[in-house]
Formats: C-alpha cells, structure tokens, sequence
C-alpha cells in the first residue's frame, strides 16, 4: 500500500460517524465519541496510517475500534461471538496469532486489536493476502499497543451502553418487523459488517453513476433496495461464512430460546407463483414451475389497492421461509396474470432436489473417473479434446446408468460444446487446460497460468512455475474442494510472492479453511451443479 501524507490531522469523528455503528443513540454516545478521537490521533501516526488511503479510512477504523472497546464494556458479545465461533471450529479464538498470554474473552486483548486492524483492511481487497502479523513494523507495533493501553487505562470507568444491550435483546414471538430490524442491524451497521455492507453497497451504487452523480428512478431505487434486502438475508459476512441470523443466533446463544428460529431463517428467493386462494392470515400460493405450494403469511405482505384474483393472479414474488412451512415476503413483489406467463419459465430451478443433484453429480463422477484410471484432475489442450473427453464421460456415464443416448444426440453434444467455447476463456487459444471434477460441484475447468505450476506426474504441460497461494486463495474460481483436493495431494507448487512476509506461507498454510471461508463467503458452502463449471 502507498504511504500517505498526513493531511487529515485535523479530521474529527463526530456523532454521524459513531452512530453508523449502532442503531440508535445513547447517553454513552458522548464518551465514546471523545475516546474516538484520542483513537484517531493514534492511528493518524505513521504506524497505522501508512496502510489507510483516506480520512474516511482513518475515522471508520477508530469507530470500529471504539465500537470493540464498548462491546467488551457492554457485553453485547458481538466480538466474543465470532471468538467463540472460531474456537469451536478451530480450538483457538483467533486465527493466525499464537498467544503468549491467556485469552480473556470479556476483557480487552491485545490480539483482538490485531486483528480487527488486519480485517478492516482485509475487507474488499483482492488478489492478495494482508500480512496478519505486519511483520518487521516497530511503528505499528507501537501504535497498536498504544491503544491497547488507552482502551486498559479507560476500562474500569468506560459506561455500558444500556440502549445497545435492550436492542440486542429478543422476546419470545417477537413480530417479523422487530427481527427483521435486529438482523439489518447486524448485516448493515454493526461493527464487524460495516464495512463489508459498505463495500457491497458501493458497488451496487456505483452502477447508477452516471459523470460521478448517483441517478435513481423509480425502478433503481427499487432495484437498490432488494440488493439490500438480498445482503441481508443471502451475504456470508467474511469471518466465517456467517449470514446475519446466524450471527445474531449466535449473539443470542444457544440457551436462548429464540436461538433456532433465528437460525433457521432461510435465505431469499425469488419466483413465479400463482394466487391458489385469499385467506384472513394470508395466502396460499403456488410455484409454477414445480407446482410446490407455500403459506404465505400477510404480517408482512400487504398487497393494498391492488386486486387479487384467485388462480388467476401471478406473484414474482421475494420471499424468506421465516418458520416452517411459513414465508415472508421480504423484498419486491410483481403483480402479472397468468395469461402473461404461458411458456414462460422465470424460476425452473427454484426448488430443485439439491439431494436428486449429488446423486446425478456421482454418476458422472463415476464415469470421470472411470476414464481417468481414479484421478480427479485430467490435463487436456483446446476445445477439441475437451469435447472428446466431455462425449467419452457422456458414453460411459450412459452405460453405467443404462439410459439411452443416439451416436446423432452425441453428435450434436459434441458440436454444441464446440461452438459454445472455442471462442471463450480458457479455450479461445487451444491453450492447455485441467479439469478437475468436484464431487459438490460437478467439473471445474483451469487455465494455463496454473496447470503450469501442477507439478503432478500426468500433467504433460507442467513448466516447473510456483503459484502465489496468496493469489490461490483470494481467487474465487477456485473452489475450496479443489484447493484442498491439489493441497492434500501435494499437486501444486506453492509460494508466496517475494514481497510477502517470510513467514506468510506458513501463517496461510495453518489458517487454510479460515481463509478460505473469507474470500469465498457464500461459496465457500457447495451447492450441487448440473453442468460445467469454470
């Protein structure tokens, strides 16, 4: 990263910026506003401040410091939560440090500051992995215990933030618009999201720019608030692959009684159904494409002024499962008739049969590694072998499941395969190229630049070169299963970029899955593919 000037030393953190943070105001703001801005001057020196590009960056990070500090303070667990995570998964509280003292998950932790650092700027970059551990940096180390020691000195006099501790809190039969304000909270403006929501909304923003000015209608502002919706009931947050019930679920605990409804929440979808009947508490709707019929619950659904007409009606419709066998709408809602959705198939694969699709997925794994003599990786060159090998797998796949399939079926395979991807990446240049089949995922298709650093002994088109894990891991292509697959196998010849810290392979190599659960987010979860990956 470029160092910077320091030109913001005049920059203070005011109420709009703490209260980003939290979802209402409190008497504590006022404290806590102070302590941000003795934070700021801190990071504001050369230690920290060389890896921040702007004010914005600057001020966000000491709120996000703060906002730890205070959730220790409150014990609203919003911290200990992803600590507590984490050590179920990984038997330690945080990944990548290897603690000296005991770790105290209701106390300030000088590790905790670390990393906080580390992900704030960890957040939206790619193609590289941030050194966790800052190596060699005397002015970082400096300034980091620097706050550690001012949140220590403040400690026993800092107040809790009572208004935060009530928020977080669930009664029992709580209505949707109350959870679904406590799961914004933690997806938009708590803390530890902030700045992901932040980068996911800039990027939706930015697509209704037009010479550097934000333009909206109607239909973009709508567009805008379903992405919004979408991020908080669908995005993985990056630590841990975790969407925001299931954070919240974790805040509350397992003892709480609310716990597994929370969790449980499913993620949205959306689709074509058909008005089946109007009842006082809600409807009764169907998914035209695979005839599954749903409740509808009216407590967040009101179609006012809009007339419904039974079997007639056809909702494209967003919706959450909320408890079983009980959705929501949460998102858009289009009204169409169905005379308007005759031949049309918006939603086919809506409610597909994920355990139908492994099954199908096996079979083909089956005829893949039939051809392949056992081996989940094969090295071809161009689109020609690739279709010749795609025809074999589809021979074998056929025999195997003793259905039925024409020479003129294979044929026509073969040409459509052809004319699909010879003039697409990776196949535009009959470069060399390597399949992998993921049992999850189905085939996964990798250009040169890595099949030239496999160093496994059927690769004819290995040229000796290392790849970059930090590069490997921050690409999302890579599937996990294919990383952990070539990993395992000791089929790749991995390194780290010279400009790296000597000790990052090793740091990557023991936080492997942590990782990777960062960069992938959603994809970190395999969902069964009919198809090519690539």
């Amino acid at each position: 990263m470029k160092k910077k000037s320091n030109l913001f030393q005049t920059n203070k953190i005011v109420g709009k910026d703490w209260l980003k943070y939290h979802p209402n105001t409190s008497p504590t703001d006022n404290y806590y506003i102070v302590l941000c801005n003795k934070v700021l001057k801190i990071i504001q020196k050369p230690g920290i401040a060389i890896f921040l590009n702007e004010a914005d960056d600057e001020k966000e990070l000491a709120c996000m410091l703060v906002s730890y500090f205070e959730d220790v303070i409150s014990e609203t667990r919003l911290f200990s939560s992803f600590t507590r995570q984490h050590k179920q998964m990984y038997g330690k509280e945080l990944p990548f440090y290897d603690f000296t003292d005991e770790y105290y998950d209701d106390e300030i932790n000088l590790y905790d500051i670390y990393f906080l650092i580390w992900y704030y700027l960890s957040v939206g970059v790619e193609n590289y992995v941030i050194d966790p551990l800052f190596e060699g940096d005397k002015a970082f180390f400096k300034s980091v215990l620097e706050i550690y020691n001012l949140f220590e000195s403040e400690f026993e006099k800092a107040p809790q933030n009572e208004n935060l501790q009530q928020f977080l809190q669930l009664s029992a039969g709580s209505n949707v618009e109350t959870v679904r304000g406590k799961l914004t909270f933690i997806a938009c403006h708590s803390y530890l999201w902030h700045a992901f929501f932040d980068d996911f909304f800039h990027d939706v923003i930015n697509k209704y720019k037009k010479n550097e000015t934000v333009v909206l209608d109607e239909k973009s502002e709508m567009d805008i608030y379903d992405q919004r919706v979408l991020f908080i009931f669908n995005i993985c947050m990056p630590l841990l692959s975790m969407r925001a019930n299931e954070y919240y679920a974790a805040i509350l605990g397992e003892e709480h009684s609310e716990y597994q409804f929370i969790k449980n929440i499913s993620k949205r979808i959306m689709g074509c159904f058909l008005l089946l009947k109007i009842e006082s508490d809600g409807y009764l709707i169907e998914h035209l494409t695979s005839k599954k019929q749903i409740w509808l619950s009216n407590e967040y659904t009101a179609f006012e002024d809009i007339k419904l007409i039974e079997n007639e009606t056809v909702l494209y419709i967003s919706l959450v499962e909320w408890t079983k066998d009980v959705w929501q709408n949460q998102g858009g809602c289009i009204m169409l008739k169905i005379d308007e959705m005759k031949g049309k198939d918006l939603s086919k694969h809506l409610f597909e049969d994920e355990g139908r699709n492994l099954e199908i997925l096996q079979e083909y794994e089956k005829a893949f590694l039939d051809i392949t003599n056992g081996k989940r990786i094969v090295y071809l060159r161009g689109v020609h072998e690739y279709a010749d090998f795609y025809i074999k797998m589809s021979r074998i796949h056929a025999e195997n499941t003793k259905k039925t399939v024409t020479d003129n079926e294979l044929d026509e395979k073969y040409n459509t395969i052809i004319e699909t991807h010879k003039k697409n990446k990776p196949f535009e240049k009959d470069e060399p190229v390597g399949i992998f089949f993921n049992p999850y995922r189905g085939m996964e298709t990798f250009r040169e630049r890595l099949v030239s650093g496999m160093s496994d002994q059927s690769n004819p088109h290995y040229a000796n070169k290392v790849i970059d894990v930090c590069n490997l891991l921050t690409v999302k292509a890579f599937s996990k299963e294919f990383i952990n697959y070539a990993i395992d196998n000791k089929l790749i010849n991995l390194g780290v970029d010279e400009f790296e810290s000597p000790k990052m392979f090793d740091v990557v190599m023991k936080n492997l899955d942590f990782l990777l659960r960062f960069y992938r987010l959603s994809d970190y979860f395999p969902k069964p593919v009919i198809g090519v990956s690539e």
